[in-house]
């Protein structure tokens, strides 16, 4: 219990002796680090970099068969503030670059070879004093071209929206833009012939749906792409019914010298659709017809006519008359 008092006691006794004078205090903290980390700063140091890599001068109507590193990792030695202020950099103040203008199709470069004859190669601020050492990795960098191929392809879908119950989705969704233009490598454009967007799904939808949507470009084959993502809409509205009255019904297959006739001529029906449409459905939109040839049958006069419904519209019920009647006219 004595050590624990006397523990308590100096605690009691620090805390006191840092209250008295804070600010003074601090600022000696505080310009103890800076003079440290100046001091830190001012030694030299042998440090390795991962310097941005730049490929310049492919010949024209060619392009890199397979990616190249955007990245290599070199050794400098230099000041600290040097070195830090290379970490810091940007990527147009600080890089290597690679001129592959002599080659045609293929060659191997040994990055320190060819750094150490081309030193105007390495792009370094000129207020920073730095000597650069070695490549560490890689030591040899593959460079292999192919001809540049340019190719249009369409976007293809890959959602699935659900409406909830009541609600349909309206027209065919709108995607902007609806193909992008592809260029890369002869030796793997062949076997594009379109391209997909990133996987969506949203359910119980009762509203209008608008996203922006990624393509999924192979980044493998050095594929790129006018555009790398898409804008999608999807119209979704509410379910509504509606009666319409004198639809047509067609009279189909009818053999030769024989004259028939439908009663009545015309029927009504209850159709379910989006709000929006059903004020636009014509009759002459609904296609209503009996088959003489395929459906008529000795001795049977009524029938029920086949319908088919316009794009859009879901489903029809009510139909009145119920049946149509199928008369052969026999001429005096």
């Amino acid at each position: 219990m004595a050590d624990e008092s006397i523990f308590i006691k100096i605690g009691r006794q620090f805390i006191n002796w840092f209250l008295k004078n804070t600010r003074i205090k601090i600022g000696i903290l505080i310009l103890a680090i800076i003079i440290w980390f100046f001091t830190i700063l001012g030694n030299h140091y042998t440090y390795t970099i991962d310097t941005p890599l730049e490929i310049i001068n492919i010949e024209e109507g060619k392009t890199l068969k397979e990616k190249i590193p955007s990245h290599i990792q070199a050794n400098f030695s230099g000041r600290g503030v040097d070195l830090f202020y290379l970490l810091t950099t940007r990527k147009y103040a600080f890089k290597f670059v690679l001129d592959v203008e002599s080659i045609r199709w293929y060659y191997v470069y040994n990055l320190n070879d060819y750094f150490s004859e081309n030193a105007e190669k390495i792009i370094i601020p000129r207020n920073v004093n730095v000597t650069f050492n070695h490549i560490v990795y890689p030591e040899s960098l593959q460079v292999e071209l192919d001809r540049l191929d340019m190719l249009r392809v369409p976007v293809r879908l890959r959602t699935d929206i659900k409406t909830a119950p009541g609600y349909i989705s309206v027209n065919k969704p709108i995607i902007s833009p609806d193909s992008v233009l592809l260029s890369g490598p002869r030796t793997y454009m062949k076997k594009y012939k379109e391209v997909f967007t990133e996987p969506f799904q949203k359910s119980s939808v009762i509203a209008p749906v608008e996203i922006d949507l990624g393509l999924e470009i192979p980044v493998e084959d050095n594929i790129q792409a006018n555009a790398y993502k898409v804008h999608f809409y999807q119209s979704v509205e509410q379910i509504g019914e509606q009666v319409v009255t004198n639809i047509p019904v067609r009279l189909l297959g009818v053999p030769n010298r024989i004259n028939v006739e439908l009663s009545p001529s015309e029927i009504s029906l209850l159709v379910s659709s989006a709000i929006s449409q059903l004020t636009t459905i014509q009759p002459e939109d609904i296609n209503v017809y009996f088959n003489f040839k395929e459906n008529w049958k000795y001795g049977e006069n009524y029938y029920v006519p086949t319908v088919e419904l316009p794009e859009g519209v879901l489903s029809w019920s009510n139909m009145t008359p119920r049946r149509i009647e199928v008369r052969i006219v026999r001429e005096r």
